[in-house]
């Protein structure tokens, strides 16, 4: 067979704050890996997102830090590299849980000959998992956690790179104030992914103005308001989409949180009555709802744009390797982040770049 998925970590028994490390013993290119981190509720009162229990995700060779990033921006990424999401189950009910599905892309899609991670250049290959199940979900510390790799089998290829994500900034944002980041000029640039992951506000509240600009200031690449962004790049990503459960506290509110923070809409009706449910939107991820009985189960979909409060401006234009930022070139790349009049002063802006690394 041309394909295969290897299993490099079995469903095992996560309790309280662990980090996994386990060898990549795999000879084959790897297009994606993928860490299955799961949670199961001891109640029904939602702490954070599930996605908030994998702390980070590494790949890595000794010292050569292939990937690092914390598991829900890590989602967010793998989405607007290809614009495929993959499933996961968003649970906040007592006894039951949620499955966040983290993938790592090495390739521009599944099977990229051109572009996919090569075992045999390394001597230590590695992932390292840090998961917490007691952050995400509702209550409870326990959870599992399942690791695997999709390679090619019997099909020979001879990748030229891979594609090398990695955070090369983070900030605590300051009203109006600017903030400039130097891009790495050592590959070429495929994309650049910004934001964070605040509950109670839009994307365009933290950040209120983007300009990416190369070669000195002297040629500008983007000059936008954030929410005119926002409009632009919901034009190239389908609308994320999750299935949400929770249990009603009766007519108080009770706050969960879902994927999307930008144009989310949610769709969540009681599974057991026919009554109202209230769903009162708020900005960001957070979405308030309460009942007129209590322990009432309500389930539904949720879309939107702006996955866990993350940007993506794209410097490519087709699939070809040459058609992105040859940033090396220019010598210089910048991206320029005013911060809007009142953004969370609690959670980072991490800046992360997308770009093609050569072997």
């Amino acid at each position: 067979m041309y394909y295969r998925e290897v299993v490099i970590q079995d469903a095992m028994a996560i309790v309280g704050a662990q980090t996994i490390t386990r060898d990549i013993n795999i000879t084959d290119p790897i297009t994606k890996l993928m860490v299955i981190a799961r949670k199961t509720n001891t109640d029904s009162t939602p702490v954070a997102h599930p996605g908030a229990m994998v702390i980070n995700v590494t790949v890595c060779d000794g010292a050569d830090v292939i990937f690092s990033m914390p598991g829900q921006d890590a989602q967010a990424l793998a989405m607007y590299t290809d614009n495929k999401q993959i499933g996961s189950i968003i649970n906040y009910c007592t006894g039951q849980g949620s499955t966040q599905n983290v993938e790592i892309k090495f390739g521009r899609w599944l099977y990229d000959e051109m572009l996919a991670l090569d075992p045999k250049r390394y001597s230590n290959l590695q992932i390292k998992v840090q998961m917490t199940p007691a952050l995400g979900g509702s209550g409870g510390a326990n959870g599992t956690l399942e690791i695997y790799a999709h390679c090619f089998d019997e099909k020979v290829i001879n990748p030229v790179g891979y594609l090398y994500n990695k955070e090369i900034y983070s900030f605590l944002p300051i009203a109006n104030a600017h903030v400039y980041v130097d891009l790495p000029t050592d590959y070429p640039i495929r994309a650049v992914m910004f934001g964070a992951c605040e509950c109670a506000d839009g994307p365009q509240v933290n950040i209120d103005h983007l300009k990416l600009t190369e070669d000195q200031g002297k040629h500008i690449i983007v000059d936008n308001d954030m929410i005119h962004y926002l409009h632009v790049q919901s034009a190239y990503y389908d609308p994320w989409a999750d299935m949400v459960y929770a249990c009603t506290v009766g007519t108080a509110a009770l706050t969960i949180y879902m994927t999307p923070h930008w144009e989310r809409q949610s769709h969540l009706l009681s599974t057991l009555t026919a009554q109202g449910v209230r769903n009162n939107s708020a900005q960001g991820c957070a979405q308030i709802v309460s009942c007129e009985t209590a322990g009432e189960v309500i389930q539904g979909w949720c879309h939107g744009h702006s996955p866990f409060g993350q940007t993506f401006i794209q410097t490519h234009g087709g699939q070809d390797l040459e058609d992105c930022w040859q940033i090396g070139v220019k010598g210089s790349g910048q991206l320029d982040l005013t911060a809007g009049a009142g953004p969370d002063v609690d959670e980072y802006v991490r800046v992360y770049t997308q770009q093609i690394r050569s072997y």
